[in-house]
């Protein structure tokens, strides 16, 4: 799992293809966000990790996935500067199926980590969409283009460093419009902090 990842964006990259601007990925396609932080490629074994505690309800790894990420996020030169973590939000339909929401698990993981507070309810998803993992990059963007909205009272991110979590970040789609309306609604900064990152050959704009 240990394999060098640009601090940008994530994504794999060697030590002499990332620097401060970021690695030839992101430098192609700029990333909303500040700052990345991730435990692995999403590769085996952390990938099989990951699609059994999603799909085999194996919530007893999350603890370890966790621990594995606050390793990863408090060696972050900037995680001193995160105010709020916020979960990517699941829409209550598929939370309901499901029986959880494995980016809030999480994201309660990180909170004595960082020590911060978790806004579960600053984001939410306002309407069901189709699953992200077999679509094309296009698809994805269209997928979950306006999805995403602040919570239902508001949400205050005004002036606040914000650290959005996910389990996996494969073309940036998801991440990236929740990026978008926490900036929309005054984020000062906003990072990411993911379990793995997925090479994909046809990102896109994030």
């Amino acid at each position: 799992m240990e394999v060098p990842y640009c601090p940008l964006c994530g994504r794999n990259a060697g030590p002499h293809t990332s620097g401060p601007q970021g690695c030839l990925f992101c430098r192609n396609y700029p990333v909303k966000f500040d700052a990345a932080v991730r435990v692995g490629p999403y590769e085996e074994p952390l990938r099989n990790l990951i699609l059994r505690c999603k799909h085999d309800r194996r919530l007893e790894m999350i603890p370890f996935l966790g621990r594995l990420l606050a390793e990863r996020l408090v060696l972050a030169p900037w995680v001193g500067r995160v105010d709020v973590i916020v979960p990517v939000p699941m829409h209550w339909s598929r939370r309901m199926s499901r029986g959880f929401n494995q980016s809030q698990l999480l994201a309660r993981q990180l909170r004595r980590a960082a020590g911060r507070q978790v806004a579960m309810k600053r984001l939410r998803r306002t309407r069901p969409t189709a699953s992200q993992r077999f679509l094309p990059a296009g698809q994805r963007r269209s997928n979950v283009h306006g999805v995403f909205a602040t919570g239902w009272w508001g949400a205050d991110f005004r002036e606040k460093g914000v650290l959005v979590v996910d389990d996996v970040m494969t073309s940036g789609s998801t991440i990236g419009e929740c990026v978008r309306v926490v900036q929309e609604a005054g984020a000062r900064e906003v990072f990411v902090a993911v379990v793995a990152t997925a090479d994909y050959d046809d990102a896109g704009t994030w």
